[in-house]
């Protein structure tokens, strides 16, 4: 084999050196070689430490990789672990500012965790062992601006008949009633302008961190990177054809769509009101559609401006209309075909693939006589015709809850 390979290159070599066309093929062949090796070196010397053996060595169980897994776990995790925490700030400040009388909630939180690493790259010097969540946590506090106004507005009351008038009165009486409202806000600094407030302020740094994060965030990693994405069917039991009775609401519907959910639509926005909707009309025989539920979760705090609504939506709305309400790892599909089997419906958060580009809630409604997944879709009729494979419904349901996560709910009566 290597005197062969010796031959060939010389053959080639001496039909170079006498052919032109030859010989500006090979030239071409070798600037090609060369520009990928840059490009790979490139790409690898800006990856993080704990980045490149799980990019590249994706399946191999070696410790060293499962390692730099488990903290790569630690960033994205991190991410909830604040949203979380932002939750927490929304909730005591509806408390600190309660004598308004309405409260608007604002939520344009977009972190990721490609920022966190990023900038633990250069502050560690890629030694990630000194890793440590409370300081990861307290960088990605840095992202967020969270503020409280409150404003005043002008609303007509109807005061009732004047008192001085007889009993057969008709006159009724407007006046104008000054309210308060409390603007609760969260939104999220740019990556750049986070770095001088970390520590990051030397030219070469910031290049580096901003080198880093562009290519961390631009080339498709996170789905080798993704821990959570093992879910093992091979323990399924078998469990008999079942559905519940739903009705189909659709959330570009023109009776509700334009709707306000929030600072945008129930169009827009609206997958979690109208997936409950659905599923509480079926169980409770209540004509309860999505614009209803959709002014219910703003006025209570559900709607996660800019991402949808909050998981609690599911949770606290599910037993705000009377029903029992339990959530389920995404690793335990035998709880979620065993409830689908029994006629309970099923929601679930799905992330990037079949449904979504990023994050969705589809109602599950039952499964048929071979496995397959009934669904509504409250964004696709084409998705709700079709039959899904289990596989897909659990390896793209999200990953927001971390390993203990739990993007299912199922409903009961």
């Amino acid at each position: 084999m290597g005197a062969a390979l010796v031959a060939f290159l010389k053959r080639l070599a001496l039909q170079a050196v006498i052919d032109e066309e030859t010989r500006e093929n090979l030239v071409m062949i070798v600037i090609a070689i060369l520009v990928s090796v840059v490009i790979i070196v490139v790409t690898l010397g800006s990856l993080p430490s704990i980045l490149i053996n799980t990019f590249v060595q994706n399946m191999s169980q070696d410790i060293n990789v499962l390692e730099d897994k488990a903290k790569v776990a630690v960033y994205q995790d991190t991410i909830f672990i604040v949203d979380e925490l932002n939750k927490e700030w929304i909730e005591a400040m509806r408390s600190e500012y309660d004598y308004c009388d309405e409260f608007e909630i604002i939520y344009n939180y977009s972190l990721t965790w490609q920022d966190l690493i990023a900038i633990d790259s250069v502050l560690l010097k890629q030694d990630f062992s000194n890793m440590n969540q409370r300081k990861i946590i307290n960088v990605a506090l840095k992202f967020l601006v969270r503020t409280v106004t409150v404003e005043e507005f002008e609303v007509e009351e109807d005061v009732g008949h004047n008192r001085y008038c007889d009993d057969d009165c008709d006159e009724e009486h407007i006046r104008l009633v000054t309210k308060k409202i409390a603007i609760i806000r969260i939104d999220t600094r740019n990556f750049e302008d986070v770095l001088p407030e970390v520590g990051i302020v030397d030219e070469e740094d910031t290049l580096l961190a901003l080198n880093i994060y562009s290519m961390i965030s631009n080339i498709d990693i996170e789905g080798n990177l993704n821990i959570y994405d093992d879910i093992d069917l091979t323990d399924l039991q078998e469990y008999p054809e079942g559905h519940a009775n739903l009705p189909y609401y659709n959330q570009t519907d023109a009776r509700w769509g334009n709707n306000s959910y929030g600072n945008t639509t129930i169009l827009d926005g609206g997958c979690g009101p109208t997936s409950l909707a659905m599923v509480v009309s079926g169980l409770t025989g209540q004509r309860i559609t999505p614009d209803i539920v959709a002014d219910w979760s703003y006025r209570n705090g559900h709607r996660a401006e800019g991402s949808g609504s909050y998981w609690s939506l599911m949770t606290k709305g599910g037993k705000n209309y009377g029903l029992n309400v339990e959530a389920v790892s995404r690793k335990d599909p035998n709880s979620i075909i065993k409830a689908l089997s029994e006629g309970y419906p099923v929601v679930v958060s799905m992330g990037k693939g079949h449904f979504t580009s990023g994050g969705h809630f589809i109602v599950l409604r039952g499964i048929t006589a071979d496995g397959k997944i009934l669904v509504h879709d409250s964004a696709s009729v084409e998705r709700s015709n079709k039959e899904w494979d289990l596989s897909i419904i659990m390896n793209e349901s999200s990953t927001n809850g971390g390993t203990s996560g739990s993007p299912f709910w199922i409903f009961r009566p």
